[in-house]
């Protein structure tokens, strides 16, 4: 499927974290990753999942702009 258009919430996840690697070039992958899951599992028990994926992206940008080092638990 599609950026636009996602199959599911697994692979709009994947197309959130392509996008945050190249909006913000000096974000590796990995870390990227990384904060994703962590703020997929702070979202765990939110009913309505159609959102997820953009909430997700939203918080992920908001670290990766906050000033100081990345905030990742590993």
């Amino acid at each position: 499927m599609s950026a636009t258009n996602p199959h599911d919430e697994y692979e709009a996840l994947n197309h959130a974290v392509d996008r945050l690697v190249r909006r913000i070039p000096w974000a590796d992958e990995e870390s990227v990753r990384l904060m994703v899951a962590e703020e997929v599992a702070a979202l765990g028990d939110a009913r309505l999942r159609h959102f997820i994926p953009a909430m997700v992206e939203t918080r992920v940008l908001r670290r990766l702009r906050a000033p100081g080092p990345l905030d990742i638990a590993v």
